[in-house]
């Protein structure tokens, strides 16, 4: 149900009337194409459409048990663990189009955090832009107020640590 969720949102912004983000693939750390071995089929077959980076915690880039929903401006990729659900997503939409030299937008942005880390509506979440992109990560739990990975940050700040780029393409 969460990942339908997720991606009929996705879907909704793409037709709102915004547009697309323009990719920095100049910005991009090679470092962090670090491939040990070959990424399961579902994964690279599931994004090799997708036109941004696509992060996944190295913890579960090559488990298999994932499921992959993507078009070429964004992706969600989900596990079920025991007990919560993770999602890593990305995407390239946008709502409004706003000058960078716009001053209110100079201000909101000098307030950005590079990785916003929250809890909302019992799902932990963080969010942050890379090369021009927005990625997600979320945590949702089936004993939120009890499940530390729902109440604490630690879980979710240690998918975040281990991000690695499985893939993306020009």
């Amino acid at each position: 149900m969460r990942l339908i969720f997720s991606t009929l949102l996705t879907c909704t912004l793409l037709n709102a009337g915004g547009g697309v983000l323009d990719v920095d693939w100049s910005s991009i750390d090679q470092s962090q194409q670090k491939v040990t071995a070959p990424y399961p089929k579902v994964l690279l077959e599931g994004i090799k459409n997708v036109k941004l980076p696509t992060y996944l915690s190295s913890s579960y880039a090559y488990n298999e048990n994932m499921t992959v929903v993507a078009d070429k401006y964004f992706y969600s990729i989900s596990f079920d663990l025991n007990g919560a659900t993770v999602l890593f997503e990305g995407d390239r939409t946008f709502q409004e189009s706003v000058s960078p030299s716009n001053p209110e937008f100079q201000k909101i942005m000098q307030k950005t955090k590079p990785v916003e880390f929250s809890r909302s509506e019992e799902i932990m979440m963080a969010e942050y832009q890379r090369h021009g992109a927005n990625y997600t990560i979320s945590v949702e739990c089936d004993k939120p107020n009890t499940d530390k990975r729902c109440t604490e940050e630690g879980f979710i700040r240690g998918l975040y640590g281990s991000l690695t780029m499985v893939g993306g393409k020009r």
